[in-house]
């Protein structure tokens, strides 16, 4: 008998097991962020099971932006001996159902292959691209912000669009558990971690921005442009796909569902 629903707390370690064998995921590695994740939600851990066992998986992820609540969907796995029976499209269409009864009527995920998303009603909206950052010359060290100086500039930016992502507390502790720190740039502030920039808020436009060589934007192509990026040729490494947005959204890979 197959049923779909919500996990329970003691189906979470088969959730976690499934999710890192479909994705060649580091079990110890993966069950710290999994359990400590400040976004950690079982009632947002879907599953198919066949009897007692779970044969495909998905996480939703509550999203607030200008215009109302929409859904982020990722970690869509099926077991390997289980794939092509059309049991992942099964799950996300009772997904979005719930979403659209729990008023989040819009839905946003990542993709390499859109083929499944697109039989749910998804399109692609944008695309998260990799590119180097044209960095000045002279490149001087900056201090860390504090969180709260961070918190305003960020806040006043998602405040002045609808399409902007906002930040609640859990969402700001998620921000926290994924960067943890930012430094000025060009009148706001830039996060950028192992040599990858996944979020900043500027507000002055330049040719090259004062970063340290080798620094890449990891996000979305939109975002580079709204934000006048000065970028080398860019790498597309995911698809934004969206089901019933008006617009792609402007938000940052620290906020990654």
């Amino acid at each position: 008998m197959r049923e779909i629903r919500p996990i329970r707390e003691q189906e979470a370690d088969a959730f976690l097991d499934l999710l890192c064998s479909v994705f060649g995921l580091d079990l110890g590695r993966a069950s710290h962020v999994f359990y400590h994740e400040p976004m950690y939600d079982l009632s947002r851990k879907w599953a198919v099971f066949e009897g007692r066992e779970i044969v495909s998986i998905l996480t939703t992820s509550p999203l607030e932006f200008g215009w109302g609540q929409a859904l982020g969907i990722a970690g869509v796995a099926t077991k390997q001996n289980r794939r092509g029976q059309g049991i992942a499209g099964q799950l996300l269409d009772r997904v979005l159902r719930e979403g659209e009864k729990n008023h989040e009527p819009v839905a946003f995920l990542f993709a390499n292959r859109p083929q499944v998303y697109q039989r749910a009603g998804f399109k692609v909206v944008d695309h998260v691209i990799r590119a180097p950052i044209l960095a000045a010359r002279v490149y001087r060290e900056q201090p860390y912000m504090t969180e709260s100086d961070v918190r305003r500039i960020y806040n006043t930016w998602a405040a002045a669009h609808p399409d902007r992502l906002r930040r609640d507390e859990r969402r700001w502790k998620l921000w926290q558990f994924n960067m943890r720190r930012g430094v000025p740039l060009l009148g706001g502030y830039a996060c950028a971690e192992g040599g990858l920039l996944r979020e900043c808020v500027p507000f002055e436009l330049a040719s090259s921005w004062p970063m340290e060589r080798g620094t890449e934007w990891f996000g979305l192509q939109s975002m580079a442009s709204l934000l006048g990026m000065p970028l080398g040729e860019p790498r597309r490494e995911l698809l934004l796909m969206s089901r019933a947005a008006k617009a792609p959204p402007q938000m940052f890979m620290t906020d990654q569902f």
